[in-house]
């Protein structure tokens, strides 16, 4: 063999070599490209909840978006890293506000380690969808305040904030329609494939007659169906009008009055009616706001056969409230109403027998009665109670029941706060300061902290106290580990 062909077999091993090289290093590129896109989803959708609204709509949203792709992820606001705003190319944000302006507990954390940070996000889209209350004067704060904090860390917004007052449709459509706009494909309506229940009015009872507060009624409805829920879950009603109110409404319009309009009227909003120009009275109605929804913390179990609610009444400037004048007055025995039962997942208990310390005031007791039901039935008995209202004499709700548990061992400690019996008025919080000791020796066995009812007032007193006697660092363990968890209003 010549010299020549020698070289030539030579040259053509080496270009062999340099093509196989070649070949391997676009395979392990495009490898690293699928692990790459499988570690970091074309959506990543964080949620921020209190009720657990925003947790519902990440998740449906998500679910739409799996339908353009299916590597999409969802993630509490608790568990986003650091890494996880550095690495993602597009992320949309649920989240909600509650009280004034109040961000959500599981945002706590994220806001103490990120909003004072600097950081590059020239990288990263976003959009926000705000959940709030405009009778709030700091409505949608805390999604704003998001919003803002995104754009000084240059980031690009897909589209404006989408605020939302109070859970409206509108509102809400809003939100898919824009992600339509962005995707290209259409995004089902979360209110369509909610399951509506039908609930029978069966009892409702007055707590606490003579008290100088407003009444407090235990409301009884019963399915016809087995239904499942948690402990911590909430009702979701949906507001009618009173018959009598109906009536009176086509009086006022020169109506006829008759099934087909009554029902038709039933659920649209009679004390906000809109302009009336050159139109059919039908043609008017269409114009018409549909009736809001209220939601109430459940206090019975499925066992119990019937969903409890613990109602008081309020009164605004027409009157009775929607919610409360519809639970406590309008409905009728054996009267159907429509609900839905929404999950509450960041209030429901552990399956163990950790230690158990519930605070609440008022109709909160709903929440914590629930609990306690649910640990009776579990069989865990380490239970302490600190609740609050206004006077002993009259406002001593569930008296009974709780004595019951302390009979027979499932109340280890009762401590009560009725703020009218004294000169000095004393509340759940002062309750939980004087017991300081005790709640230091039960939160070192792991007992977890669950506060049900006013926000105002009582759930910052709790958590002020809190903060005093455990400490800061401790109390911010505690909500990492979801041992503090809150349902206020």
């Amino acid at each position: 063999m010549t010299q020549a062909v020698l070289i030539v077999i030579a040259i053509l091993a080496i270009l062999l070599g340099l093509h196989l090289f070649v070949i391997a290093w676009l395979y392990g590129q495009q490898r690293q490209s699928k692990t790459s896109l499988q570690q970091h989803p074309a959506y990543l959708v964080v949620y921020a909840s209190q009720s657990g609204h925003a947790e519902v709509w990440a998740k449906h949203t998500a679910e739409q978006l799996r339908l353009l792709d299916d590597q999409v992820l969802v993630k509490n606001i608790q568990e986003l890293s650091h890494d996880d705003l550095i690495q993602q190319q597009r992320i949309l944000w649920v989240v909600s506000t509650y009280g004034e302006g109040d961000a959500p507990d599981s945002a706590q954390s994220f806001m103490n380690k990120c909003f004072s940070e600097n950081l590059d996000l020239s990288h990263l889209s976003f959009a926000v969808l705000a959940l709030g209350d405009r009778r709030y004067a700091n409505f949608c704060q805390f999604g704003q305040r998001l919003e803002q904090w995104l754009l000084q860390q240059q980031a690009q917004p897909l589209f404006d904030t989408v605020l939302v007052d109070q859970m409206k449709s509108r509102d809400l459509e809003h939100w898919l329609n824009r992600l339509e706009q962005l995707t290209s494909i259409q995004f089902s309506d979360l209110t369509h494939s909610e399951r509506v229940l039908q609930f029978k009015f069966a009892h409702r009872q007055c707590l606490n007659k003579g008290s100088i507060g407003e009444p407090i009624y235990k409301v009884q409805l019963i399915g016809d169906e087995d239904l499942v829920w948690s402990s911590g879950d909430i009702l979701e009603i949906q507001c009618e009008n009173n018959l009598d109110d109906i009536e009176a409404f086509l009086q006022s319009q020169h109506q006829p009055i008759n099934a087909k309009l009554i029902a038709q009227l039933s659920t649209l909003n009679l004390r906000k009616l809109p302009t009336k120009v050159e139109q059919s009275f039908q043609q008017w109605l269409t114009q018409f706001e549909r009736l809001p929804k209220r939601e109430y913390s459940i206090a019975s179990l499925p066992e119990n056969g019937f969903i409890e609610l613990v109602v008081r009444q309020q009164y605004t400037e027409t009157g009775l409230g929607l919610g409360s004048g519809w639970l406590t007055q309008g409905l009728q025995r054996d009267q159907i109403l429509q609900a839905h039962i929404r999950h509450n997942p960041s209030f429901h208990l552990p399956h163990d027998a950790r230690p158990l310390i519930l605070i609440g005031n008022g109709t909160g007791i709903a929440g914590l009665l629930a609990h306690l039901r649910q640990r009776e039935h579990w069989g865990y008995q380490q239970n302490w109670l600190i609740f609050g209202e206004r006077q002993q004499q009259f406002d001593h709700l569930y008296q009974a029941e709780i004595h019951y548990w302390q009979q027979h061992g499932f109340l280890d400690q009762v401590d009560y706060a009725f703020s009218r019996d004294q000169v000095e008025k004393i509340y759940v919080q002062d309750c939980l300061k004087e017991q300081s000791a005790r709640l230091q020796t039960w939160v070192a066995q792991g007992a977890a902290i669950y506060v049900c009812g006013s926000l105002k007032g009582m759930a910052g007193g709790v958590d002020q106290v809190l903060k005093e006697v455990l400490g800061l660092d401790l109390l911010e363990q505690l909500k990492q580990q979801q041992r503090y968890q809150r349902d206020v209003y």
